[in-house]
């Protein structure tokens, strides 16, 4: 679904006796991205290489730029104007693959911090060809062991992107599997938000949920 088609879902899921209430439209999105990313991490740690269908890509008509820090001697890239990639816990973090305008025969490999401190002080690290590591920070993606040639033509990352940082009318892939306590997103959204779905009885003395919508 879309985005605005998703906060508007769970708009009208709020149950008919909050009608009159404002839910701030930022308030709802957070509930959201809240949600989603949860239903990120447990995607991930349950099968880490499907996470990638959640990604966006970005750099396909034109390529991220590759930069050189002059002070720290460091290759960087600076994220997409506006997206603050989705953590998850690995060394890739939501920097779920890096790759040059056109493929070829350079790879990207992610790192940590402690293990970039360790290769760029190597005694071997002059001869390393055909493999730029990448560390991706808080604010860029860090590289060690890159090429001009890649520096000239820049690069493309397959980001995992948190809903506030997507535009109203991008496609975003939700997980479709509950969370790790059997709630629905939809169930995870309304949770966050505060919102008890009221309990209706009937004559047959049987209890449910009402699932009413506004």
């Amino acid at each position: 679904m879309q985005k605005n088609e998703i906060r508007s879902l769970i708009y009208n899921l709020l149950p008919r006796y909050s009608q009159g209430a404002e839910y701030h439209k930022e308030v709802i999105d957070r509930a959201i991205e809240k949600a989603i990313n949860q239903l990120y991490t447990e995607t991930f740690l349950r099968d880490p290489l499907s996470i990638q269908r959640y990604t966006k890509r970005f750099g396909t008509t034109a390529p991220i730029t590759v930069s050189q820090d002059a002070i720290a001697g460091i290759y960087y890239s600076n994220y997409p104007t506006g997206v603050q990639p989705v953590p998850l816990p690995d060394k890739a973090a939501g920097v779920r693959r890096v790759t040059t305008p056109a493929q070829g025969g350079i790879k990207f490999y992610p790192l940590d911090i402690r293990e970039f401190e360790l290769i760029t002080s190597g005694s071997y690290y002059s001869l390393a060809s055909g493999i730029i590591g990448y560390v991706p920070t808080r604010e860029r993606v860090e590289y060690y062991n890159m090429t001009a040639a890649i520096v000239a033509t820049g690069v493309r990352m397959d980001l995992l992107v948190p809903f506030s940082d997507y535009e109203e009318t991008d496609q975003i892939l939700i997980p479709e599997n509950p969370n790790s306590e059997g709630e629905t997103f939809t169930d995870m959204v309304l949770k966050i938000l505060g919102v008890i779905r009221p309990i209706e009885t009937k004559d047959d003395n049987v209890t449910t949920i009402e699932t009413a919508k506004q």
